[in-house]
């Protein structure tokens, strides 16, 4: 009897994967495809820092999922202004330290550069931002959102905890 009922189950299960398959637009594809796309170049991102970070001596970063989730926010707000900024970064901030316990906090912004490569560049060579790559953080925030036109904003959030 088990087996019957775990056969139905699964040809369920399989119809719905189709059904919702089939039935998503051509913009949700879209959608997803460029949301994995700015995964993989923030899983990136996140790998070339841990990898600076012990090339100089430093312990790995962890991700954060509010601080991820604060970049994100950021990172969407700087395209809504078509500039890249700092606003309401204390906002941030107090959020990191009220929920995450946070002792203390960074942020790096960029736009434009077309990859994870590109933009650890810009970072690096750049000293504020390369101090908070390297700098006595235990996790990290990563957002990069294309705008209308297709162009990267960046976002990362540095927190200590």
């Amino acid at each position: 009897m088990k087996t019957y009922y775990l056969r139905n189950w699964f040809v369920l299960l399989c119809f719905a994967v189709l059904a919702c398959t089939v039935s998503c637009s051509k913009d949700d594809s879209a959608e997803a495809n460029e949301r994995l796309e700015a995964l993989t170049i923030e899983e990136n991102i996140f790998q070339l820092v841990n990898s600076h970070r012990a090339d100089i001596g430093k312990e790995p970063l962890a991700i954060n999922y509010l601080a991820r989730e604060l970049a994100e926010e950021h990172t969407r707000y700087m395209i809504t202004q078509s500039d890249i900024s700092h606003d309401h970064f204390d906002d941030r901030a107090n959020r990191l330290f009220d929920e995450e316990n946070a002792k203390r906090a960074g942020e790096n912004v960029a736009a434009k550069q077309r990859s994870a490569k590109d933009v650890m560049e810009a970072w690096l060579n750049s000293s504020g931002h390369r101090e908070n790559i390297e700098g006595d953080f235990t996790h990290i925030g990563i957002s990069a959102v294309k705008n209308d036109v297709g162009q990267y904003y960046y976002t990362q959030l540095f927190l200590k905890q």
